[in-house]
C-alpha cells in the first residue's frame, strides 16, 4: 500500500497494490473516508501515489508503468498518460512549484513530466543500475536524490538527469527513506534493516551513523 497527504495536512490518500486497486481519500482530522475513486487501473495494481504541493492533483502510478492524474477538486481522473515506463512506477515526486512530476521505475529509469502540458518532458534514462526505492526532490527543485535497492545514493540534476554526486553506499541494503529537514541543513536516510544515517545537506557529506534504531524502517517523514 502507498500513502500520500496533501501539503495542508487536510487529506490522506491510500492505494491498493492488488489488481483493480482502489485509491481512497480520508480526512486527516477524524480519519473519515470521504471518497473512493474506485478501480484506477483495470487488472493492474497501484505502486505509488503523490499529490502536488498546490493540492490540485493526485498522481497514481501502476505496477506496469502506467500513470494517471486525478483532479482533487473534481474527484475524478482528468488525464491518462498511458504506459510511460517499461516497468512499475515505484516512486513519484513533485517539485514545490507543482510544475514537474518526477517518476522512477523498477528498472532504474527516471522521467520528468510537465504537470501543465501533461506529457513527458525529459527522459533521464537509466539513472540506477538497480531498482529505485526512494527519491527526494530538493527544495529548489533543481536536484533529485535517488536511492536504490542496493543502498546506493545519488544526487542528480532534475533538469537533465546528469549525475552531480555519487554519495556511495548510504546503507547496507535497500534505502527505504530520504528526508530533508525544514531548515535544509540535514539529510537523513534509512534502510530496510533499521539503519538511520545523517548527512550534511549543504555539501552532501556523511555526518553520523545512528546505527540500527529499529528492526526495520519502512519509511521516513518530516
Amino acid at each position: 500500500m502507498s500513502i500520500a497527504i496533501t501539503s495542508d495536512d487536510k487529506y490522506l490518500f491510500t492505494s491498493d497494490s492488488q489488481e483493480n486497486g482502489h485509491v481512497k481519500q480520508f480526512l486527516v482530522s477524524d480519519g473519515q473516508m470521504i471518497n473512493d475513486y474506485g478501480t484506477t487501473f483495470e487488472d493492474n495494481g497501484i505502486r505509488s501515489i503523490t499529490t502536488t504541493l498546490d493540492n490540485k492533483y493526485l498522481f497514481v502510478g501502476s505496477n506496469e508503468g502506467h500513470l494517471k492524474q486525478i483532479c482533487l477538486e473534481r474527484r475524478e481522473v482528468v488525464h491518462d498518460y498511458g504506459k510511460i515506463h517499461d516497468d512499475g512506477i515505484v516512486c513519484l515526486e513533485t517539485t514545490r512549484d507543482s510544475k514537474w512530476l518526477i517518476s522512477g521505475s523498477h528498472d532504474g529509469h527516471v522521467k520528468r513530466i510537465s504537470v501543465e502540458n501533461r506529457q513527458v518532458d525529459k527522459d533521464f534514462g537509466q539513472v540506477c543500475e538497480n531498482e529505485i526505492m526512494k527519491m527526494k526532490v530538493t527544495a529548489d527543485g533543481e536536484k533529485l536524490f535517488v536511492g536504490d535497492i542496493e543502498g546506493q545514493l545519488k544526487l542528480i540534476s532534475s533538469r537533465d538527469g546528469e549525475l552531480i554526486k555519487l554519495l556511495g553506499e548510504a546503507d547496507y541494503d535497500r534505502i527505504t527513506g530520504i528526508v530533508i529537514t525544514a531548515d535544509q541543513k540535514l539529510l537523513l536516510t534509512s534502510s530496510i534493516y533499521g539503519q538511520l544515517k545523517q548527512w550534511n545537506y549543504g555539501d552532501n557529506t556523511f555526518v553520523r551513523n545512528h546505527g540500527s534504531i529499529s528492526n526495520q524502517i519502512s519509511s521516513l517523514c518530516l
